[in-house]
């Protein structure tokens, strides 16, 4: 499996897609609830069924940044979606 950890998370998620992996996310978040900007994978591991779990925390890495929109991993199931 490819190590993704760090990488933003729709790079991660496409990277493997490409090799042939099913990709399920996980938000994991802070009580704080500080708005972010940039969505980036800080878990992976493999699901009984084969799936891949990133689970992804949204950082605040542009200073000037003041939205409340998180970065969904774009077309993939939520991992808690099938149990």
């Amino acid at each position: 499996m490819i190590d993704v950890l760090g990488f933003e998370l729709s790079r991660a998620a496409q990277m493997l897609r490409a090799s042939g992996y099913e990709v399920c996310c996980l938000e994991v978040k802070s009580r704080k609830g500080v708005a972010g900007n940039e969505a980036r994978v800080i878990r992976q591991r493999p699901l009984s069924d084969g799936r891949i779990e990133l689970a992804y925390s949204v950082f605040k890495t542009d200073v000037a940044y003041s939205g409340e929109d998180g970065v969904p991993c774009a077309a993939s199931p939520s991992c808690e979606e099938d149990g």
